[in-house]
């Protein structure tokens, strides 16, 4: 059985190898303010996904000892994924703006910050609990409260995509992050729906039970990984728009030298986002985006944006 696991862990790894490569790809050949970040949380959910795999299936198939040595086992891998997980909630909350163009609030903040820490804190709780006083209630307890919170995480951050309406003017952003939302409601659907079968069944208590829904872990990203590739594709590959938004852009970039930063508010100037909405999508200040319009209108000779959308069209 433990050669097919490793045979098993090691298809995983060249699994997360592509899903890597493919989300490296995507973030060097789109220039989208979310993109690097997001690709940074496709890593992490990745190694996420490597460490689970030996907490939950190697280990107990190369040490099948008493339950108790396994929960002492299983908390020194948490060492790990706990603060991994964490990270990766961060990143969560970070893409997802960057995407929608919109500014987190401070309510929404705070209840961020305040889930990260009562996640980390029922870990650190149940861990030095163990090994105080052994498996007690307060260890089922935990194990239910670090559920609890990913789950609702995850939930609600697949929601946001779902349903938040992005900053700015761009329908692109809309189709782009529901698409994304709906690549990871079919995941996680999956995902919990085969881990409650496998813990409330004989199944879930065999290597085959374990091993199931720690593979599928290494496919949440996947699906969103199809589409965003898909998209991307296609949307490099559609119709080029007006001249106002390319080559008039490129045009006028080559003869004023407009830095790359000073395009991308050039081109959603061009899309009629005003101040504060070009500050959301870049998710930068809004003082920032008026002294970049400062130099733009330096370089180009124009006083407004009427003139320099005359400029893009001449």
């Amino acid at each position: 059985m433990v050669p097919t696991l490793i045979v098993l862990y090691v298809a995983f790894i060249g699994l997360a190898a592509w899903g890597a490569l493919v989300s490296y790809r995507l973030r060097r050949g789109d220039g989208r303010p979310f993109m690097r970040t997001f690709h940074l949380f496709v890593l992490l959910s990745f190694a996420c996904a490597l460490v689970n795999f030996v907490g939950e299936v190697v280990v107990p198939a190369i040490y099948p000892g008493p339950s108790e040595t396994l929960v002492a086992a299983y908390l020194t891998i948490d060492l790990l994924t706990i603060p991994l997980l964490g990270l990766l909630f961060y990143l969560l909350f970070t893409w997802i703006p960057r995407l929608l163009g919109r500014v987190v609030s401070g309510q929404i903040r705070l209840a961020f910050w305040a889930a990260e820490a009562f996640f980390l804190a029922a870990f650190a709780v149940s861990f030095v609990s163990y090994f105080i006083r052994g498996i007690t209630p307060l260890t089922y307890a935990a194990v239910i409260v670090l559920n609890g919170v990913i789950l609702i995480v995850l939930v609600s951050s697949d929601l946001a995509l779902l349903v938040t309406a992005p900053g700015g003017k761009d329908p692109a952003v809309r189709r782009l992050a529901r698409g994304l939302g709906l690549g990871y409601a079919l995941s996680l659907t999956v995902l919990i729906a085969v881990t409650a079968a496998a813990r409330q069944t004989p199944f879930g208590r065999t290597t085959a039970g374990r091993v199931l829904p720690a593979g599928l872990i290494f496919l949440v990203n996947v699906p969103a990984l199809v589409y965003l590739r898909g998209a991307l594709t296609s949307w490099a590959s559609s119709p080029a728009p007006e001249p106002m938004e390319t080559g008039g852009l490129e045009r006028l970039a080559g003869e004023t030298g407009l830095s790359d930063r000073e395009k991308e508010i050039v081109r959603l100037i061009a899309l009629g986002l005003d101040t504060r909405e070009i500050g959301k999508t870049l998710f930068i200040a809004p003082k920032t985006v008026k002294n970049h319009l400062t130099s733009i209108y330096a370089k180009t000779g124009v006083r407004n944006r009427v003139q320099l959308a005359n400029r893009l069209r001449g």
